[in-house]
């Protein structure tokens, strides 16, 4: 009878421990959602200027008078303002619709011709269209801007010819080859320069890509995306995905 009942008592403290621990573990939770709605809240208010988040600061934490709830706003903006990072779209749309963003033809050229130090960019399409931007390109190399231009399959791309008269050591042209599956292909669509600006896109270095079609993109200003971005592709040289010409 005594050992019925020390061990109905011990079932009864295990269920009562799960309980305790669910219920603290669904307390975590419901405080880390809270918290972040809050942040939330905070971040809202630092790009837009406001401070309705004070009246939620005041609430999570009862005891902060009115002047410190603001100089944790404060804290938090300058933090959020701090951040360099940024990013913009750029979109390619036929020329009658009125386009509120940066086009991407423009934005092409103007972070190729503003290069200062290197220039990588992937051609899974280059037309004679782009000709101008290759003479921009040819001449940044030999400025110093080290290129990397990626390109898939050259050997059915006559637009390249020109490109590979001027290789060396700041014009690094690196080609992905015909595979056995046929419809491999190097289709990323990337530009990034001086390992800070990258522009990462649908469109090719074509008419259609540039002007003619529908084509949305990301231009981001971030040194850890461009590091990103490069160290893809030199992961892809050291494993001969690429081959440099």
């Amino acid at each position: 009878m005594q050992l019925k009942l020390v061990l109905a008592c011990r079932q009864n403290n295990e269920r009562s421990i799960c309980s305790c621990a669910n219920s603290i573990e669904a307390f975590s939770i419901a405080l880390t959602i809270s918290l972040d709605i809050l942040l939330n809240k905070i971040l809202t208010d630092a790009i837009s200027g406001g401070n309705e988040s004070i009246r939620a600061i005041q609430k999570r934490y009862p005891s902060l008078s009115e002047k410190e709830a603001h100089e944790i706003l404060a804290m938090v903006s300058a933090t959020a303002q701090s951040n360099d990072d940024s990013a913009e779209l750029v979109v390619t749309a036929p020329p009658s619709f009125a386009l509120k963003t940066k086009p991407t033809k423009v934005t092409v050229r103007e972070m190729l011709m503003g290069a200062r130090k290197s220039i990588l960019i992937t051609g899974y399409s280059l037309s004679d269209y782009f000709a101008e931007l290759v003479d921009c390109v040819i001449q940044k190399s030999q400025e110093g801007v080290l290129v990397k231009f990626f390109v898939n399959d050259i050997e059915s791309q006559k637009a390249f010819d020109r490109l590979c008269c001027y290789k060396g050591k700041f014009l690094r042209i690196y080609n992905y080859p015909k595979q056995e599956d046929k419809m491999s292909a190097l289709h990323a669509k990337v530009i990034s320069v001086d390992q800070t600006d990258t522009l990462i896109t649908s469109a090719n270095l074509s008419y259609h890509g540039q002007e003619g079609n529908i084509e949305l993109g990301a231009r981001i200003h971030s040194k850890e995306l461009a590091k990103q971005v490069e160290d893809i592709f030199t992961s892809l040289v050291f494993k001969r995905i690429f081959v440099e010409l």
